[in-house]
């Protein structure tokens, strides 16, 4: 194990140390300005394609014509794909938030969450050497009763404590909505009946093992993109379940062909959820104009993207067309 004596660089010495890279930098105050407000080692990422590579290996040095712009440039691509994903997973977030929500309540009443008889029993899972103990139940009941008592900003936290004292949680509709995306992944997936989260997933026209690998997917990205990561060439390291077909709603001609590890296949992902969870949005649209924009640096393969892939219906149909789901 060799010692870390790297010493910090100044802004003046991080830029010499790109140009003695190779580097073209037009503009040493701007990039100066830009390291201020980004850093060095965020933006370290963004320069890997640009680096020459000595057969598997990438090289120090940059390849003949890399600039700083080229660079810059797809750190901001990166960003706005970002926003742009966590927008959508919003919009999917609220319509699993009120599926749960409405399905269950209508099935076991007002408090289900605290019927600890409809989730599956505690067990206990090995990862990694470790012993970790699964009990969605009692982690949900902790969670609650943590908002309860720290919750200051959710009003109506506040109005059901001072106005009910029985039972002591909130009902479901109050308690979903001060929970973690991780958590109704969570719920999805220890729900004790088969039928209880198949009512949800097939309202998204997915099979219920399908919908909460999906969940679980969607989880990891949406943290991708909360903490700022980088997202356009990333390699999936929770990757979802493959969906052969779809009967009710538009999707991949042929998705053997699709590197599921990859950005692009859950780009297909969240369009096949909005056509429910939001008929009317304009992902789709707002995607292919921003690879248009970058499509400079926005390195399709990269992230997955066949070469056909605008000619697929799930991107090619109108953005209003009103898509129901059909449980089969």
């Amino acid at each position: 194990m060799e010692h870390y004596d790297k010493r910090p660089l100044s802004y003046d010495e991080q830029i010499d140390l790109l140009a003695s890279k190779g580097l073209l930098i037009p503009d040493r105050q701007r990039t100066a300005r830009q390291l201020k407000n980004i850093s060095y080692y965020r933006l370290s990422a963004y320069m890997l394609p640009y680096k020459e590579k000595i057969g598997d290996a990438i090289s120090s040095k940059f390849k003949k014509g890399s600039t700083w712009d080229m660079i810059y440039r797809l750190y901001v691509f990166d960003r706005k794909l970002r926003l742009l994903v966590f927008d959508a997973i919003e919009r999917v977030e609220v319509a699993v938030r009120a599926q749960i929500v409405h399905q269950l309540s209508q099935k076991y009443g007002s408090h289900w969450q605290d019927n600890r008889e409809i989730f599956k029993p505690t067990k206990t899972k090995t990862v990694k050497g470790r012993d970790i103990v699964i009990d969605v139940f009692s982690d949900i009941q902790k969670h609650i009763k943590e908002q309860l008592n720290n919750n200051r900003a959710e009003i109506f936290i506040q109005h059901y404590k001072t106005k009910y004292g029985d039972p002591p949680n909130p009902p479901s509709w109050m308690c979903v909505e001060i929970m973690y995306f991780k958590q109704l992944s969570r719920i999805c997936d220890e729900l004790k009946l088969r039928e209880d989260v198949s009512g949800i997933s097939w309202y998204f026209g997915l099979p219920p093992e399908i919908f909460c690998s999906w969940l679980h997917t969607i989880n990891y990205v949406r943290n991708i993109c909360a903490h700022h990561a980088r997202l356009w060439n990333r390699a999936m390291s929770i990757v979802p379940v493959k969906l052969e077909f779809s009967k009710t709603l538009r999707w991949i001609r042929d998705p053997n062909r699709v590197q599921r590890s990859r950005l692009y296949y859950f780009l297909c992902m969240l369009d096949y959820i909005l056509q429910t969870a939001n008929p009317t949005s304009s992902f789709k649209a707002k995607l292919t104009s921003l690879l248009d924009e970058y499509r400079d640096v926005a390195n399709l393969k990269a992230m997955g993207f066949p070469a056909d892939w605008s000619r697929e219906a799930l991107w090619t149909r109108e953005e209003h067309e009103n898509v129901r789901t059909i449980a089969y």
